[in-house]
């Protein structure tokens, strides 16, 4: 029996493409008027490569968060063809898009009835995110959600990163369960649902994207349940 749902916070709970790419084509119109459509459609794609690229290095421990933040911007600005900045140049290009970044944080539509409901359950709720602590929880406070996440474990709090079994134990250790006993809830196949999954959770993909209908097409499978958004969560969790 499931007694407490964990959530990634990113592309789960929070919107963080649509925060993400809104502010860096705030920012970047500001310096170049004259990409169309097209232009800006690769750039968001260059964006997310440099985001993957480098937050992984950052989760390994090769590099800092600060450092981790001057490589996107000055990955994104020589992708540009815009002059190079130094080391505070490039702090203070992160700072603006960070500033409206913030700006744009909103939960998706759905997040709040299914905690809602897993709240009128009597379960236990939480967050394992691959994040800065910190930072993750001013997210949750500024969508109204901290208080209602008491259980939170944070990649930079506990020295490992999904989808390492370890800081899904961690979280199961905080809540005082059985991995079988907890469901883990998330928008990555790999890093998220499977992750959990493999330390002995319940791991549950958030198929915001449809994904799993691509998967299907090669004849694979998630090997998760899978659901297209939070208003799917309570069936998934056996009612």
């Amino acid at each position: 029996m499931i007694e407490a749902v964990l959530f990634d916070i990113d592309g789960t709970l929070l919107d963080h493409e649509s925060a993400s790419e809104g502010s860096l084509r705030a920012l970047i119109e500001l310096e170049r008027d004259d990409l169309d459509e097209r232009a800006h459609a690769d750039l968001l794609t260059e964006w997310r490569r440099l985001e993957a690229l480098h937050y992984d290095t950052y989760l390994s421990g090769e590099i800092d968060l600060g450092e981790q933040r001057r490589r996107r911007a000055a990955g994104i600005l020589a992708w540009l063809d815009l002059e190079e900045r130094d080391h505070d140049g490039l702090d203070a290009w992160w700072q603006r898009f960070l500033d409206g970044y913030r700006e744009r944080w909103r939960a998706y539509e759905d997040a709040e009835p299914a905690m809602a409901a897993i709240e009128a359950a009597g379960l236990t709720l939480g967050v394992i995110t691959n994040a800065d602590g910190p930072i993750q929880r001013r997210k949750l406070e500024a969508l109204g959600f901290l208080d209602r996440l008491p259980a939170f474990v944070a990649s930079s709090e506990v020295g490992s990163a999904k989808p390492a079994p370890e800081i899904f134990g961690a979280a199961c250790d905080l809540v005082g369960l059985d991995p079988e006993g907890v469901a883990y809830v998330g928008d990555r196949l790999d890093t998220d649902a499977r992750g959990a999954r493999d330390a002995g959770l319940l791991g549950i993909w958030v198929d915001r994207a449809g994904e799993a209908a691509k998967l299907a097409e090669r004849g694979e499978e998630a090997g998760v349940p899978v659901i297209a958004s939070l208003s799917e969560l309570e069936q998934a969790l056996g009612g």
